[in-house]
């Protein structure tokens, strides 16, 4: 394949990238909105008003978490408790998590419009890097956390313990809040590695640029 073909394509790619993580950012700052926005309700809107409301309703939810599909149906709703400061908490970790996704998502973006000028080994580029892996190396603490959070809220709101205790294949509950995901703090090691050979490369740049 002839050599500026290549690059060609390797530049569409790239430019085609980049669209992807610009729409991944509208995306992902609507469900930032729509998590700001609900906690404003939770904040304003009283636990009465808020039960009333989720109890009169006559809606089926239904929602898939890790593998397992959820059915929230009439009965399970009838029994709904609001609380109103795990809700606060859990809609605070949500958005924390999301503005941590966030925030690699941008640095992704910048790097790869810097790569597209053809700016490549640069100490902004290595930096950015390594801020992508720091940020993995927080979500591997807080990816696990937010899970168990989310559950222990949903069974708490819906289903109390007396329930969960009369099913018979379940002989107890508990929850690892402070748990680490492995696979993300491998992903940020790797990405840190290559932050520092980007950093190495930069190094090596500049001495050729000053000696060229």
């Amino acid at each position: 394949m002839d050599q500026s073909l290549a690059i060609r394509n390797i530049k569409m790619s790239l430019r085609i990238l980049n669209v992807l993580l610009i729409t991944t950012i509208v995306i992902i700052s609507s469900c930032i909105l729509l998590l700001f926005g609900l906690l404003v309700v939770a904040l304003t809107v009283s636990g009465e008003k808020f039960s009333k409301l989720v109890l009169d309703s006559n809606i089926d939810i239904s929602f898939k978490f890790n593998g397992i599909t959820i059915l929230l149906n009439k009965d399970i709703i009838s029994n709904f408790v609001y609380d109103k400061s795990e809700t606060i908490v859990l809609i605070l970790l949500l958005m924390i998590f999301t503005l941590i996704i966030m925030s690699i998502v941008i640095l992704l973006w910048k790097f790869v419009k810097s790569v597209i000028v053809g700016d490549v080994f640069t100490i902004r580029n290595s930096k950015r890097i390594e801020l992508v892996a720091y940020s993995l190396l927080i979500l591997s603490f807080l990816s696990n956390t937010v899970q168990a959070y989310l559950v222990s809220t949903v069974l708490h709101m819906f289903l109390n313990n007396n329930e969960l205790g009369n099913i018979e294949w379940i002989q107890s509950v508990s929850f690892r809040f402070f748990d680490i995901n492995w696979s993300i703090l491998l992903c940020s090691f790797i990405v840190w590695t290559i932050g520092r050979i980007f950093r190495y490369g930069s190094f090596l740049q500049e001495e050729y640029d000053a000696t060229a």
